[in-house]
């Protein structure tokens, strides 16, 4: 088997997942919330996907909630990563503030966070 050469090593991966609900369980239209984190992302490193999911979690004011969820993800170099690792957070924190929710979910290199 070939091996492939790549001009450049991105071997992170950032994910932020985008909730389709406000105030914790009201469902609302994320697509604002989308944007401003593809813009974002695509800013830092280059550029970003958007996968739609249906996720649930146990909301400690509201109970089980199933929500659908944007995932917004990127690759980029593990220096890149560091560099912007708190504006990242601040991202995070700024879509839960805006969207009323408990927590939002960070994924970085397959492990996650909630902000």
């Amino acid at each position: 088997m070939k091996q492939l050469k790549f001009k450049f090593d991105l071997s992170s991966r950032v994910a932020i997942y985008v909730p389709g609900t406000i105030n914790v369980n009201q469902e609302t239209d994320n697509a604002a919330q989308v944007e401003r984190v593809m813009s974002k992302l695509s800013e830092w490193f280059g550029g970003a996907t958007a996968s739609d999911a249906r996720g649930g979690w146990l909301s400690q004011s509201s109970g089980l909630v199933i929500e659908r969820v944007t995932i917004v993800y990127a690759f980029c170099k593990e220096a890149d990563l560091q560099s912007r690792f708190d504006d990242i957070i601040a991202l995070c924190e700024s879509v839960r503030d805006d969207m009323q929710q408990e927590a939002v979910t960070l994924e970085i290199n397959g492990q996650i966070a909630f902000i």
